[in-house]
This record gives structure tokens, sequence and C-alpha cells, in this order.
């Protein structure tokens, strides 16, 4: 009897361990999918769970308001109309979702060594460093004009530089901001962040560039860090698309141009991490469409389909969890079924899970024809921040070029820039190892050269946290703002 009665209470003390396991998994499956795709606990590790991502989801979620207090006194009353009146989920509940993540995380994320790369040789690698860098170059903006045939660059110093092809100097104006992001047509519009490191005050701000000053369209914006000129209701008025990435608060903003220097906001999406937007008219119907990448939390690409009048279906094209990182994207037709496809980047590693994670990379999604995208490719790539997606080599398939700004540094920092080649739908990667002359933050394709094939621009923002001192040494004593990869597809005349 003894016997029996101890086994009863064993299978009962069982069943209760069992029946709390499951309360802990429901809960965090309805709490951490409410705002944004559930992360499954294998993505991260217990110690970055514990300490660093679900304190923070706590702060955001009005659990834990202590965080409030360490920020910059400048970002209190921004950051604070970003959260909750009251806590989203009760103290004991919250208890139990960080012990779901606790027992379920690995120990450590087990990431293979970044694969092996033929050598770049269609590409000659010219390094050029421009003015105004310190001798620490620290790029914010790197887009050329084909138009008028310039380059414009900004920087942390808040420079806006303007070259020729040669790299001369035509214009310099110094700002109060850097600049992201410039919309060119059917005027030079500046994307101003205001201040370009993670914060939620409204100094950002359009621009509309002048002979050597600028004249202010619009302020109070939370970090643009992207803009596009549309003229959405046909009044021959440029509309603008900003994406306000901010920090916890931020927006997708359509600005209505109502002529006399004003203008109505349309917000498209109310979170933080806009990052870009592609504006074409994705379903044939006359008006132009918005398919916009958010990073920040609920990361996702979404169709804002224009029914008129500023009014837009938003569509989600695809979700991705919350720590993948997203950072860019194209769209391109790869397999030529007259359907665009999506060229993808994740990699974002500077917030609150700064470890390597082996679904960080560049992705191919494939269009069914009917907007389902399905994933067709994926290249590891630790810290993958930019792709571009061009026929670099002139034989009429989809190439690839693609940034890190978060590479694995110690084993593979030449992998910061990769170059893939496609070869009969194989896309084979190429690296140089002059690519370790700087850390890229933002690249550019154009025909420098005039020989009708694309050369590719990287410019660097030389951050020198998690890089090891003998590459930042390297940087201090041979600045390389811009590393230029001369394409030598097609060997003519250089004329500038």
């Amino acid at each position: 009897m003894r016997k029996l009665l101890f086994l009863i209470s064993i299978l009962s003390l069982l069943m209760g361990c069992q029946n709390e396991a499951q309360r802990e998994e429901r809960l965090a499956r309805t709490y951490c999918s409410s705002c944004h795709q559930f992360p499954e606990p294998a993505l991260l590790d217990k110690k970055t769970w514990t300490k660093k991502v679900l304190p923070e989801m706590a702060f955001r979620m009005g659990v834990d308001l202590s965080q409030l207090f360490n920020l910059p006194q400048n970002d209190y009353p921004f950051v604070s109309q970003t959260l909750p009146n009251s806590a989203m989920v009760q103290p004991e509940d919250w208890e139990a979702i960080v012990r779901y993540f606790e027992r379920e995380a690995p120990d450590t994320i087990l990431v293979e060594p970044p694969t092996s790369a033929l050598p770049l040789t269609q590409f000659k690698a010219e390094a050029i460093t421009l003015p105004a860098s310190n001798r620490f170059p620290m790029l914010s903006l790197l887009q050329v004009d084909t138009v008028n045939k310039r380059i414009f660059t900004s920087n942390r110093s808040n420079w806006l530089h303007q070259f020729d092809y040669a790299f001369r100097v035509k214009d310099s104006i110094h700002l109060n901001s850097p600049v992201s992001s410039i919309s060119l047509t059917p005027e030079v519009v500046l994307a101003a962040m205001g201040i370009m490191d993670p914060n939620d005050q409204p100094k950002g701000s359009l621009l509309k560039l002048k002979t050597s000053s600028t004249e202010l369209l619009i302020d109070s914006l939370r970090r643009p860090v992207f803009v596009t000129a549309t003229d959405f209701n046909n009044d021959n008025l440029p509309d603008y698309v900003v994406c306000n990435f901010g920090n916890y608060g931020g927006d997708l903003l359509i600005l209505e141009n109502q002529s006399n220097g004003k203008f109505k906001r349309h917000v498209l999406s109310p979170l933080p991490g806009a990052r870009k937007v592609i504006v074409r008219d994705f379903n044939n119907d006359g008006l132009p469409d918005v398919l916009a990448l958010l990073t920040q939390g609920d990361e996702q690409i979404s169709l804002y389909t224009n029914g008129g009048n500023f009014r837009f279906k938003v569509t989600t094209l695809l979700r991705f969890p919350s720590v993948y990182g997203s950072s860019y994207f194209e769209v391109v037709d790869f397999n030529q079924d007259d359907h665009f496809d999506i060229l993808y980047t994740n990699g974002d590693n500077a917030d609150y899970s700064i470890i390597f994670k082996p679904y960080h990379g560049v992705r191919i999604f494939l269009n069914d024809g009917k907007n389902h995208f399905s994933e067709s490719w994926f290249h590891y790539m630790p810290g993958c921040s930019w792709a571009v997606a061009r026929d670099f080599d002139a034989d009429s398939d989809v190439d690839l070029a693609a940034l890190a700004f978060f590479p694995d540094f110690k084993r593979a920092p030449e992998q910061s820039f990769i170059y893939f080649e496609n070869q009969n739908g194989k896309l084979v990667p190429h690296t140089t190892p002059l690519a370790t002359h700087g850390r890229w933050l933002v690249m550019e394709t154009v025909d420098l050269d005039q020989d009708n094939d694309e050369d590719i621009l990287l410019g660097a923002l030389n951050f020198n946290n998690g890089v090891p001192p003998a590459i930042v040494e390297g940087w201090k004593a041979n600045p390389v703002s811009i590393l230029l990869l001369r394409n030598n597809k097609n060997q003519h005349a250089i004329v500038y």
C-alpha cells in the first residue's frame, strides 16, 4: 500500500511538472506572439535570453520600467510614449515565460565557420580616401546620381560631399546632421537623421538641396533612414515616402505634398524599424504601391497596395522572428517568370543578442505568381547587412553582391564582402583580402568608367567594437573611405 501511495505521489508530481511546463509554453507563445512572430527558444542561448533579450521585453511590456531611468534624459519623454499604461502581463506569468525560455534554450548556439570562397578576379580593387574622414572613415551615405554623374557621400561629422566619377570634389556642405538617403528626382531631397545612433528624439528632417545650401522641407522626424519621391495623387507635386527608423518608436510615412511648403502625414505603419521601400505599380492598376521592409521587433516585408486618396491595403508577404536582425532587401525576377522575387538580408547584430547566429545571411524568396513566397536559396553570412542583384558579368542571369557589417572578424574578415557569380543557376561566392580594409556600411553600383558593366562601391563606417586590434590598427594606418571594385568584364577606354 505504501509503495502504491508513493507511486501515485510521484506520478502526481510529474503530471504537475508537465502541466506547469505546458502552462509556461502556452504563456510564452501567447504573449510573445502578440506583437511579432514567436521566436523559438532555440534561436538564442540561455544567457542571451535571460540577461539581454527578456529584460528588454519586460521593459517594453511594462513589467519592469527601471530601464527607463537609464536612458539619456532627452530620450525619456519620447520613449515613455511607446510604453503601455500598465503591464501587459502579470509578474507571475512573466516569471513563467522566463522559466520557459531558460529551460528550452540551448546553453550555446553552434555556428560553423563561414564557408570558403574563391578569389575575386572579375573586379579590381582600388582604395579611395575622401576628405573629412579624420583618418577614420565614418560614412553614413554613399549614393550615385547617374543622370548628373556625381557621387554623394555623408558622414558622422555632418558633411555632405559631391564628387565626380573620378572622385574629384564638386561641392561640400556642412549640415547639422548626417544624411542617410537621398531622393534624386524631381528634386534632390536629403533625409537628415538628426542623431545617427539609436534614439527617439524627433530631430530628423527632409532637406531640399540647393546650390551650396539646403532648404527645410519638414522637420520633427524620428531618425529617417530612407526617402523616395512619388506623385501618389497625380497633382504634379512630389510626395515622399519616409522610413522613420527611430528606436523604441518610429513609423513608415507618406508625406502628401499640399504645396506652399506644407505636407500632410499619412502613417502606413506605426512600427519602428522601417528600413527601405520600393515604390512601384505592383498590381498594374496605374497606381504606385509601396513594398516595405520593417526590421525592429515585428520584422516583415509588407506590400501596401494603393487604393487611391492615400488609402492602402496592407498584405504581409514575409514575416521573420524578432531576433532575425532584418537589414535590407531588393526585388528582382530571378527565375525569369515575369513575377518579382525578393532578395533579403538579415544580420543586424548590435542590440541585445550580440552572438553569431546560423540564420544570418542572404536569401532569395521566389514568387509563385500570387505573391506567395518560398525560400529558394540561403548563404550563411554572419552579420549580413546589404545585398544587390545585378547582371555583373553580362551573361543574362542575376549575380549578387553582399555586405556584412558584423562579419566574423576573427575567422573570415574578408567575408565582409562577397560577390556571388551566377554559374548556370549556382551562386558561387568570391572574396578579396582587400575587403578587410574597412567596415563596410553602404554599397552602390554604377558603371563608373562607362565600359558597359557595373562597378561596385563600398563605403566604410569604421566602428571598432568587436574588431581585433590588428585590423583596427590597419584601418588607422591606411584609412580607406571607399573600396572601388572596378568590373573587368568589359574592357574599353575609360571616359569621364
